[in-house]
């Protein structure tokens, strides 16, 4: 098996209403062929939280259920957002551009981020 080249997608989440709040969310091959998604909580001054177990994906579907899985962790995490900020999204409303979740064509954080402090 050739060794994956792609690089690590990474995606950051802040919530408005708690600036020292976020989650980061990643999808990463290792150089064995693996997939591990992994989401991680952050507090106060960038203190991790308990986190998600990281999930790890082997064999000739691992990158594609590893990505399905990053996008499913995302928009789980958006729609959670959005209903703390009284905004009703659903799934579909969640596109993916390159890896980072866009809401009316704009930074799914960056549009929460705006309706939230309105």
């Amino acid at each position: 098996m050739p060794t994956p080249t792609l690089p690590a997608t990474r995606y950051t989440l802040t919530y408005p209403e708690q600036p020292s709040m976020a989650v980061q969310f990643t999808v990463a091959p290792d150089a064995k062929g693996t997939w591990t998604v992994e989401r991680q909580p952050y507090g106060a001054a960038g203190r991790m939280l308990a986190g998600d177990q990281p999930r790890q994906y082997y064999g000739d579907e691992a990158q594609a259920r590893a990505e399905a899985a990053y996008r499913g962790l995302v928009v789980r995490e958006c729609l959670h957002l959005g209903q703390l900020l009284g905004i009703s999204l659903g799934p579909r409303d969640i596109r993916f551009r390159d890896g980072h979740p866009t809401i009316d064509g704009m930074d799914a954080g960056q549009w929460l981020e705006a309706l939230g402090t309105d």
